[in-house]
């Protein structure tokens, strides 16, 4: 029995040093990561930097000497981010970006961004910019070319065409040229968006509302006056058409048709009486006749 015990206390301290061990070449000599599907990672040598090349992406399962190597990973599926002045939404900090119209009117708007980075140019991005989070990058660079650019071609429109027709020109333009600006380093732009509407001053808001309603106004009246003008014209035609059908039938009544109608009435009379004589006749001279019947002969 002791020698039973002594034996599985060995085996417990051999456990414990095994796992001390790995525990050790983990985080000294040997240690490994799993690159995930939808994921790139770039295995870096930090003692020598012979830059980053192609044979630097890795996938998968990777070991590595963490004292000698980092392995950094970057997604390569679409990115969403929102630049917004609220603290709910995208980065609590405020993002919002702002330009002057060409009018002079300062404006501020929240935008959305969704890009894609390129797995095939991940080493070249890192070697660029030595990101090792691609948030980062996208807080920072990113958004601040897309600021740039936003003010230079917001500059060349007035806020009525800003704020009105030409609004999806404005952002097309944006997007195009902001995807052009990060080609190069292997992003491309999937989509640049509003998220809600122009913030103008708030002088100039309300006097945009108040023009707003009064279109809106002016169409509502101008709708109404249509309808009544359709409701009068519908009157006169149902007016009109039952005037012709009146004439129509007046001038389809002549002398023969009446004295048929005639006819048809006596006829109806004639099969309704009775035989009868009328108790009550009238005189030619306006009197009345009493039909009395003669008394009975007495025998």
């Amino acid at each position: 029995m002791q020698a039973l015990k002594g034996w599985m206390w060995k085996l417990g301290v051999a456990a414990l040093g095994l796992i001390v061990l790995f525990n050790i070449l983990d985080k000294t000599i040997l240690s490994w990561t799993v690159i995930n599907p939808g994921y790139t990672g770039i295995k870096i040598n930090r003692l020598v930097d012979r830059g980053i090349s192609k044979e630097n992406v890795v996938t998968g399962f990777v070991f590595y000497n963490p004292i000698q190597s980092v392995v950094v990973v970057y997604p390569t599926f679409v990115q969403r981010e929102v630049w917004t002045r609220s603290a709910t939404e995208g980065s609590p900090a405020n993002e919002e970006l702002s330009f002057n119209t060409k009018d002079s009117v300062p404006v501020a708007i929240d935008v959305a961004v969704s890009y894609l980075l390129r797995a095939d140019k991940v080493p070249e991005f890192y070697t660029r910019f030595r990101a090792d989070d691609i948030s980062n990058w996208t807080h920072g660079y990113l958004r601040d070319t897309a600021r740039n650019i936003v003010v230079a071609i917001g500059s060349e429109y007035s806020f009525d065409d800003i704020n009105g027709v030409k609004k999806e020109e404005f952002l097309n333009r944006v997007a195009a040229e902001l995807n052009r600006r990060t080609q190069p380093i292997g992003v491309t732009i999937q989509q640049f968006g509003l998220v809600g509407a122009l913030r103008p001053p708030p002088e100039l808001a309300n006097a945009v509302n108040a023009k707003t309603k009064a279109i809106q106004d002016s169409i509502r009246t101008e709708n109404e006056v249509r309808a009544a003008q359709a409701e009068a014209r519908k009157k006169v035609a149902i007016a009109e058409g039952e005037a012709a059908a009146n004439r129509a039938l007046a001038s389809s009544l002549d002398d023969r048709l009446l004295a048929w109608e005639r006819l048809k009435l006596q006829r109806a009379y004639i099969d309704k009486w009775n035989g009868q004589m009328p108790g009550v006749v009238s005189g030619e001279g306006g009197g009345m006749l009493l039909n009395i019947p003669a008394p009975a002969v007495q025998k």
